[in-house]
C-alpha cells in the first residue's frame, strides 16, 4: 500500500488545499480543483493508497465549513473505493 502524507498546517485556502492534494496524489491536469472533482479522482484510482492528512485541525480552523465538506467527500470516496484509506491527524 502506498502512503501519501500531506501537512495541512501550511494550507490556508481552498485553492491551496486542492493544489496540495493534486500534487501529492498526482491528479490529472484537468483536475477541477473542487470537491466534485476530488471525489471523481479518488474513486477512479484503484491503487491501494492511504492518504494521511497531518494537522487537520489547522485546516478546520482556516477553511471552516469547507473542511467538513471535504471530510464528507473523503468518507464517501472511501466507501466507494475500497482501495483508499484516509487518515486524519489533529
Amino acid at each position: 500500500m502506498e502512503t501519501v502524507t500531506i501537512d495541512c498546517a501550511g494550507i490556508d485556502s481552498r485553492e491551496a488545499f486542492h493544489q496540495a492534494l493534486a500534487a501529492a496524489l498526482d491528479f490529472p491536469d484537468y483536475y477541477g480543483n473542487n470537491l466534485d472533482a476530488l471525489f471523481d479522482c479518488l474513486t477512479e484510482d484503484f491503487t491501494d493508497r492511504e492518504l494521511v492528512l497531518n494537522n487537520w485541525h489547522s485546516l478546520e480552523y482556516k477553511l471552516k465549513d469547507y473542511s467538513g465538506k471535504a471530510l464528507y467527500v473523503f468518507h464517501q470516496a472511501c466507501e466507494e473505493n475500497r482501495h483508499l484509506t484516509v487518515t486524519l491527524h489533529p
